[in-house]
């Protein structure tokens, strides 16, 4: 897999107790709720039914042991209003703001890099694994890298189990700036 075309996505949900309470579409439904102030008419502009918001709020309430909406009845001819509880608010003011925050790491290409998650592709060199010397909890490795050059590299002896790395093993080695120390002076 190319990966340039890995594209990471994530879903975000609040829980209670373990329970999912509140979703993307839960958020879009406390959303509308709080901008048309009337469950019918959220519904309409939202693609769902009315008795959908109904039993979605319900499973929240249930679920969370918390009043999420206030309904109000309507004075003459009807037209009552539905407004968010101030947990509601909360609920969705939380949800919001995680969701912008992981959208945005996963945007952030600089986050990525510090995270080892992302690297230059001239920092990466092709090699084999010449010997694997582990010490404890660490462990020094040898790789050959094209015909005559030799690298060294300190890894935990962990993650030499994770990658399942042995002798005459196809790797690549990931050049780190912050680890290449260079001095001009003799000792």
């Amino acid at each position: 897999m190319s990966r340039g075309k890995i594209n990471p996505k994530v879903k975000v949900w609040l829980e209670h107790n373990g329970a999912k309470v509140l979703d993307e579409t839960g958020a879009s439904i406390l959303n509308g709720i709080m901008k048309y102030g009337k469950i019918v008419d959220a519904a309409q502009k939202l693609g769902y039914s009315y008795r959908f918001i109904w039993n979605y709020l319900r499973r929240t309430e249930k679920l969370s042991g918390l009043t999420v909406v206030e309904s109000y009845k309507g004075g003459f001819g009807g037209g009552g209003k539905t407004v968010l509880t101030s947990t509601g608010r909360e609920m969705l003011r939380i949800y919001v703001r995680l969701s912008e925050f992981l959208n945005y790491a996963l945007k952030n290409k600089e986050l990525w890099t510090a995270y080892g998650l992302r690297t230059e592709e001239r920092n990466i060199l092709a090699g084999k694994v010449l010997k694997i010397e582990k010490g404890g909890k660490v462990a020094s490795l040898k790789v050959k890298i094209g015909k005559t050059s030799k690298i060294s590299s300190i890894i935990t002896s962990e993650a030499v189990k994770e990658l399942g790395l042995k002798k005459g093993l196809e790797v690549k080695a990931v050049i780190k700036a912050t680890e290449v120390m260079i001095d001009k002076e003799n000792w």
